[in-house]
């Protein structure tokens, strides 16, 4: 059965130096140039080799009398005679590669005992031609120990000094194993505090950048809410004017059929008053807003004059020319009249919408002038013919 592989690499990448890879790059980046400003510089009180003491700023050193004593941080360069120097050239690397070929370099060169030596190494800017100089310098452990006893009474009491070695560039190389590391921490909490300060800056800034926007987008859902809400409480009233505009619109398709055809009780009305007595009907119809009449008049054109006079009356002409038999005295005539709607529609104020009964329609002949003379007048009239009744044709 095999056994569970404990390897933690994946893809060729070992996963348990992964956290180191990424600390010493935020490390590297912390010391750049762009973000060297987040790491504020801590005053230190060097203690020189030649015994006066300064200020170190950073960069450089205050060199007036008395500058340092208020210093937090204290540091105690070693003499020259105390340490070895030794230049070393190496291509532009990363910073752990150069660890790497430092630490071979001084385990085959240093005269000290492996547990004794002591050593640090300050490297330069790259050159034109991709060359670092990095300055190495070696010493005994116990050695630098008893000449840090020997500046004790130099020393602030209760402070564990930092031991310096000033390369060739003038730039501070600090041994490992004293009291660098409080200072490191004191830097490393202040370079925290201002990323804070910078991270709660460009939250602020963002805030004060899409607080607006935000304001406008729950002005916005507020609008979209309030109108949501005017929406459902005049629902029924829309429902209410929907129906109503489609009854309105019903009624106006019902008032255009209506308006086509014509009201018979009117029409006949006044056609039975303008007609004169002289005249007799044989068929009324009705075709749209038309009406034509057939019948028998003593004067067919006076017959037309008479009925254009007549109000809802329009375009009266006739057809065809009337007629008369040989011997009679009456003329036979189609007339054709154009009804005005308003008048005699079915939709024109006070018109009656009712149905008629359909009488039976009955197309009276016209008895013989002969005939007709011999007659007994009738409603003291001796000539005229008696008015028959009349029917409305399909």
């Amino acid at each position: 059965m095999p056994q569970p592989s404990s390897s933690l690499q994946l893809f060729g990448l070992d996963l348990r130096l992964l956290w180191q890879e990424f600390r010493g790059a935020w490390q590297s980046a912390a010391q750049s140039r762009a973000l060297a400003w987040l790491t504020p510089t801590l005053p230190v009180r060097v203690l020189r080799a030649d015994g006066t003491q300064a200020l170190w700023r950073g960069a450089r050193f205050d060199m007036e009398p008395g500058k340092g004593e208020g210093a937090e941080f204290e540091a105690v360069e070693v003499s020259d005679d105390l340490v070895l120097r030794k230049r070393l050239h190496m291509p532009d690397m990363p910073a752990e590669a150069i660890t790497q070929a430092v630490r071979l370099e001084v385990g085959s060169a240093a005269p000290f005992a492996a547990d004794d030596q002591v050593w640090a190494y300050s490297v330069s800017a790259a050159s034109s031609a991709r060359l670092r100089t990095v300055e190495v310098v070696i010493a005994s452990r116990k050695q630098i120990a008893q000449y840090v006893d020997r500046q004790r009474h130099r020393i602030a009491p209760a402070r564990q000094p930092e031991v310096w070695v000033f390369g060739g560039d003038g730039t501070p190389i600090i041994l490992n194993g004293w009291g660098e590391q409080s200072r490191q921490r004191k830097s490393v909490q202040h370079r925290r505090a201002a990323c804070g300060l910078v991270a709660s800056a460009l939250l602020i800034a963002v805030a004060m950048a899409i607080t607006p926007a935000l304001q406008l987008r729950a002005r916005a859902i507020e609008a979209v809410a309030a109108f949501q809400g005017l929406q459902r409480e005049a629902a029924p009233v829309v429902a209410q004017r929907d129906a109503f505009t489609r009854s309105v619109e019903r009624l106006e398709a019902v008032r255009g059929v209506l308006a086509e055809h014509i009201d018979i009780l009117p029409l006949m009305t006044a056609l039975t008053k303008a007609l004169p007595d002289s005249t007799y009907l044989q068929s009324v119809q009705t075709q749209g807003m038309k009406l034509s009449i057939n019948g028998l008049t003593a004067d067919s054109a006076a017959l037309m004059q008479t009925l254009s006079t007549v109000p809802g009356f329009k375009d009266v002409r006739a057809p065809m020319a009337a007629t008369r038999a040989p011997g009679a005295d009456a003329e036979n005539f189609r007339i054709e009249v154009q009804i005005d709607p308003a008048v005699f529609g079915l939709t024109a104020a006070g018109a009656t919408v009712a149905p008629v009964a359909a009488a039976t329609s009955q197309v009276v002949q016209p008895e013989p002038p002969a005939a007709a003379a011999s007659q007994p007048a009738q409603a003291g009239s001796t000539t005229a013919p008696r008015k028959s009744r009349f029917t409305m044709g399909g």
